[in-house]
């Protein structure tokens, strides 16, 4: 798994306007592809299949801090 998304997925957490993009994707898949995008705006390298990854390790802990 990507260190880089565990960095992002911390940058998310204390940036109000990320958090809020991504809450509004309608299903996974684009919540995946728009992670990758904005993660890549934000100098983060990483692919869809990692951001998978990382999510389907940390679904509990990601849902609680999406809800």
């Amino acid at each position: 798994m990507s260190k880089q998304v565990e960095q992002f997925h911390q940058m998310v957490l204390v940036n109000q306007t990320l958090k809020e993009q991504l809450k509004a994707t309608s299903n996974a898949e684009s919540f995946f592809r728009l992670a990758v995008f904005l993660g890549q705006q934000n100098g983060y390298s990483f692919t869809h299949k990692e951001v998978e990854a990382y999510v389907n390790q940390n679904l509990l802990t990601i849902m609680r801090q999406f809800s």
